[in-house]
């Protein structure tokens, strides 16, 4: 396999694995749950529920079993300074991790992230309120731009390849877009391992910005990036990405919703349950 992401593994581990001294370890059950305590606490096994049972600092969702046997609530230290912000730049942050997530072995863990829009502010300006203004803008109905990135945190080294299936959705307490979506150095094919589902959204106080991402596949697309597509080579794919790009999205645009694993329905559920608590 290529070594794609070499650059990218240390980022990952930084912002996805590091200094979980913090974190809290639980499975969702039926109940509503409470402000979750900053310490472990025992596993139980997760029962179906329309009601709110996932709590983590500033927000509450439902998880559905379908989707996930388990979450893992987080507080992430900051990273990064204004005078060298770099990639790995961010605030304490809050992160519902997902456990037993339906897909396993995906490149992203799935995971919901809510960031401080004022402290991120305060780290990097120049970053954080051209992305705030973009997903306004998205919000409120502006059309997509022709060109460019999609908003998207936290801040990855690499290019936001396409993106497709894209919906303007609301959670009590805010909205976003939602897309699919997927990162790379290069002209990567689109695969099952590494594309993921992308929610990115606003509170209405404008105090929180909150962050999906949620991997998923298609059986149209291939299981992994390893080897351009029809044999071509890499030279070959890489002189045809913009055609290849066009053409696939529009074939994922018209795919059936059950194609997708898991629904796109059901991580639209997980988005609509979160709310943001002041």
């Amino acid at each position: 396999m290529k070594n794609r992401f070499y650059w990218f593994v240390p980022v990952l581990i930084f912002l996805f694995a590091c200094n979980l001294s913090t974190a809290t370890v639980s499975t969702v059950s039926s109940t509503p749950t409470s402000s979750l305590p900053a310490t472990d606490t025992p596993t139980i096994t997760l029962a179906p529920s329309a009601t709110p049972n996932v709590a983590c600092n500033e927000i509450t969702l439902t998880l559905d079993q379908a989707l996930a046997s388990g979450f893992q609530c987080k507080t992430v230290p900051a990273a990064g300074s204004p005078s060298d912000p770099g990639f790995a730049v961010n605030p304490q942050y809050s992160e519902v991790a997902f456990q037993g997530y339906v897909l396993p072995n995906t490149f992203f863990p799935a995971h919901i992230d809510v960031y401080p829009v004022q402290d991120f502010h305060a780290l990097a300006p120049d970053i954080i309120d051209a992305d705030v203004t973009a997903l306004q803008a998205l919000i409120a109905g502006g059309a997509l731009p022709a060109k460019g990135a999609l908003p998207l945190l936290p801040i990855f080294n690499a290019a936001q390849e396409f993106r497709a299936e894209y919906k303007v959705i609301s959670f009590s307490g805010g909205s976003g877009i939602r897309y699919l979506t997927q990162y790379s150095q290069y002209t990567d094919p689109i695969n099952s391992h590494e594309m993921f589902y992308s929610f990115q959204g606003l509170s209405t106080n404008g105090r929180y910005w909150i962050s999906a991402i949620l991997p998923i596949s298609n059986s149209m697309l291939p299981p992994n990036g390893d080897n351009p597509p029809n044999g071509m080579s890499q030279q070959q794919f890489s002189d045809q990405f913009d055609t290849y790009i066009a053409d696939l999205t529009e074939k994922m645009n018209n795919q059936p919703p059950e194609s997708y694993s898991p629904a796109i329905a059901a991580l639209d559920a997980l988005i609509e349950s979160i709310t943001v608590h002041p």
